[in-house]
C-alpha cells in the first residue's frame, strides 16, 4: 500500500522548501501555527495583481492514495510579503525540528 503524503511548502521566486508530516492533523496544526505567526505580513490581493517575486506562497498539500493506484490531492495556501522569506524559513525549520 502506498503512503499518503502530507506536506508543508514555501515557494518564493524559484526558491522552494518542503516538509513532510506523518498525518494530516499534525500538518494542519503546523500550518496554522505558521499562518498565525506571520499574520501581519499576509497578502490578501488576488493572484493576477502580483508578480511571483512579490509574494511567498505557503501551502499545505495532501496526496492520499486510493485503491488501484488512484489518488486524491488537494491544497490550501496563503500568500505573504516576500521580504520575510528568510524569517519564515528559519521559523519553520526550528519548529519542525521540535515537532
Amino acid at each position: 500500500m502506498n503512503k499518503n503524503v502530507y506536506s508543508l511548502e514555501i515557494l518564493y521566486s524559484g526558491k522552494y522548501e518542503s516538509w513532510e508530516f506523518d498525518d494530516r492533523p499534525k500538518r494542519d496544526d503546523f500550518y496554522k501555527k505558521v499562518v498565525e505567526r506571520f499574520a501581519k505580513q499576509e497578502v490578501k490581493q488576488a493572484g493576477n495583481e502580483l508578480e511571483d517575486t512579490q509574494i511567498i506562497q505557503l501551502s499545505a498539500n495532501n496526496l492520499e492514495f486510493q485503491e488501484e493506484g488512484k489518488y486524491t490531492q488537494d491544497m490550501i495556501y496563503e500568500w505573504f510579503e516576500y521580504d520575510i522569506f528568510n524569517q519564515m524559513l528559519e521559523f519553520i525549520n526550528k519548529e519542525y525540528e521540535q515537532a
